[in-house]
């Protein structure tokens, strides 16, 4: 657990600082991404293959950790650097059981995907009205649908994905749910004339 620590600075990071980031001090938390951003994208570059995937992942990493800061969960501030390596093997095994669970669903049902038609005219003008619907809705809505049906994250796992409530994730999920159905619902412009 050291390493991390070891592989950004020669000292361990201040618990001092710790303890500012976690009472809001924005420069504090600026201060420790930087000491600690060199070890995670070290650790991400073991794993995947580009530069946009390493990026993704220290971002991840890096809004869980100002999250954990804020929200007084480092409680060992003078073991921050095991805390900060706790994260990114958290976010590893999730992005790995997502891939497994893809390539399971690909196992099982790719060759009936791979068989499909090319999509008839009706649906490629569904798809175009739902991204369309999608724009009208709230970015903070847009991200509770991709977590809940492209992620395929539990309430509980969007909650402290977005920092909210449980309730709240519910809530958000079944309105962005009507405005969609009540936005596909209605004919657009460009359909007018088809009927």
């Amino acid at each position: 657990m050291a390493a991390l620590s070891d592989a950004v600075s020669d000292e361990p990071a201040s618990p001092v600082l710790v303890t500012s980031a976690g009472l809001g001090d924005r420069q504090a938390e600026a201060a420790l991404i930087r000491r600690f951003a060199k070890a995670v994208r070290t650790f991400a570059r073991r794993r995947l293959k580009t530069a946009d995937a390493v990026d993704e992942f220290a971002q991840e990493v890096f809004l869980r950790f100002v999250q954990a800061l804020r929200s007084g969960a480092v409680a060992e501030p003078e073991r921050v650097g095991g805390f900060v390596l706790g994260i990114c093997r958290n976010v590893a095994r999730e992005r790995a059981r997502l891939a497994e669970r893809r390539s399971l669903l690909w196992e099982q049902f790719g060759d009936g995907l791979a068989a499909l038609e090319p999509e008839p005219e009706l649906a490629r003008y569904q798809l175009a009205q739902l991204e369309d619907c999608l724009t009208q809705i709230a970015q903070r809505s847009r991200e509770v649908l991709r977590h809940t049906y492209v992620d395929g994250d539990s309430a509980t796992e969007i909650a402290a994905r977005l920092a909210m409530t449980e309730s709240n994730v519910r809530v958000i999920r079944h309105r962005a749910l009507e405005l969609l159905r009540t936005c596909m619902s209605t004919k657009v412009f460009w359909d007018q004339g088809a009927s």
